[in-house]
């Protein structure tokens, strides 16, 4: 997984608690992140590859068409 917020690459199901540091929340479904402590939903992994995709192909067209 790569944290969304500092781009820190990690094994979430290497973490202990899913890295959670007692946020407080019972039932929490985040991965926080080992470097930054973020949370980030693993459940929204495809939709953030696919809008990082989808970017990138914007990207391109626009450096075609100078």
């Amino acid at each position: 997984m790569i944290c969304r917020f500092c781009g820190y690459e990690f094994d979430e199901n290497s973490l202990e608690n899913r890295g959670c540091s007692d946020c407080g929340r019972h039932n929490c479904s985040q991965v926080h992140c080992p470097n930054c402590g973020m949370g980030n939903h693993p459940e929204f992994e495809e939709e953030f590859e696919f809008i990082t995709k989808l970017k990138d192909r914007f990207k391109n067209i626009g450096k075609s068409s100078n």
